[in-house]
């Protein structure tokens, strides 16, 4: 994909130094925002020391990126993750040594570290601290980061409301970031792009005055090289108490003659699909992460009565239909799955399920899905609500069946008189 960046920051109307930094590397692919923690010794050092060390492990891992580039296979994209989380871990050790030689023992500096590396339609994301990534594609725009602050957990918690955060002495508390230890938790996402996507990396100078709403009238306008800039003034105009930044990436086309399936149409199927009904739009880029598309031809078999099920289908296009003994169960539509039982137990699959037409589906295997699921409590217990609710119902509607069948079983006997006790 080709794309334009642009950035701007500010020292705000309260700070006497800008202790943010922001990278711009187009040839790389590589956009990053860092906030120096204000509270912490020398936050402008750090955050500009955690972007030099990004810029300089990328840089010198181009043969990482060619692969994906190439052959963007599950492997390629692996490593670029591990890429990515190589050069987090190497700035935060930076910055914690950084902190011991200009502060003295005991001391201490610290960052916040946002990053977006494209490379061909893939956007990879990776986030520690309370500085945000946004995507605005369509008409919504989508958080798809999570603020690693105090009052962020309370509100995921339940204990704290989104209104108390907002109000609370302690919202600038954040609970991780590079440098306060030799190394951190990085989070990471990637998904694939679609021409006119917008995404925004900021810091938290700038959507402490512009909500999600406002955001996205902006970013759904006329974007151009001033736009960051302009995102800026709007802070410092409403206040300004923070260092400011925003870097914005405005995807275009391919620039390449090729055909590939909008990444929308993959979250669309997913957001009309009953096991993910609660999911935010990041846990469903979360499940797209681990989907494997896989296309049917029609009249073929996906599997048969009695087959190891180690899979989940979730129907995309075309029609699939399950069967048993010659006899149709159903017929499913696209935003329909099917085949979730298999995650649940190790049994053998209880019926066949053939291609009504061409048919294509996301495959979601048994062995990463429960992986995610232990790596995101809160998408499990939505998944397993969702599971457990199917389970229910099968089971009601086989009780619903056999009532049904005593019944017309009891109306078929002969009445016979009873003897009387006399």
């Amino acid at each position: 994909m080709l794309f334009e960046s642009w950035g701007a920051s500010d020292v705000g109307q309260a700070r006497k130094a800008n202790e943010d930094a922001f990278l711009l590397e187009q040839e790389l692919g590589l956009l990053a925002v860092a906030d120096g923690m204000g509270g912490f010794q020398r936050g402008d050092v750090a955050s500009q020391l955690a972007v030099n060390v990004l810029k300089e492990v990328v840089s010198s891992e181009r043969a990482v990126i060619e692969l994906y580039r190439r052959t963007p296979t599950t492997s390629a994209r692996a490593a670029v993750r591990a890429m990515l989380e190589d050069a987090f871990q190497r700035a935060c050790e930076e910055v914690h040594h950084a902190a011991v030689a200009i502060t003295g023992e005991g001391g201490r500096m610290g960052t916040t570290l946002d990053v977006l590396l494209i490379i061909g339609r893939t956007a990879f994301v990776a986030h520690v601290g309370d500085g945000r990534i946004y995507l605005q594609r369509g008409r919504e725009v989508h958080q798809l980061t999570e603020d690693h602050s105090l009052v962020a957990e309370k509100v995921r918690e339940g204990l704290m409301t989104q209104e108390e955060a907002r109000r609370a002495k302690f919202k600038n508390v954040i609970t991780r970031a590079l440098g306060v230890f030799p190394s951190v938790s990085v989070d990471t996402l990637h998904f694939e792009l679609d021409p006119g996507d917008r995404l925004l990396l900021c810091s938290d100078g700038l959507y402490r005055y512009l909500g999600l709403r406002e955001l996205g009238f902006t970013l759904m306008g006329e974007v151009t090289g001033s736009t960051p800039s302009e995102l800026v003034g709007i802070a410092n105009q409403r206040g300004g108490r923070d260092n400011i930044t925003a870097v914005l990436a405005l995807v275009g086309e391919s620039g390449q003659a090729e055909r590939f399936v909008p990444a929308t149409a993959q979250m669309d199927v997913l957001r009309k699909c009953g096991l993910f009904q609660y999911c935010t739009y990041r846990e469903l880029m979360r499940v797209c992460q681990i989907a494997e598309q896989r296309d049917i031809l029609q009249g073929a078999i996906l599997f048969r009565d009695g087959d190891v099920g180690r899979e989940c289908y979730i129907v995309v296009s075309g029609r699939m239909v399950i069967e048993k003994h010659d006899t149709m169960l159903a017929t499913l539509h696209p935003g329909h799955y099917f085949g979730e039982m298999s995650f649940l137990d190790h049994q053998f699959r209880s019926a066949t399920a053939r291609a009504l037409d061409d048919a294509r589906l996301l495959v979601l295997r048994k062995d990463a899905f429960l992986q995610l699921m232990k790596q995101d409590s809160d998408l499990a217990v939505k998944l397993t609500w969702q599971l457990l609710r199917k389970l229910s119902q099968i089971v009601r509607e086989m009780n619903e069946q056999a009532v049904a069948e005593t019944v017309n079983m009891e109306s078929l006997l002969p009445a016979f008189d009873l003897p009387s006790g006399d």
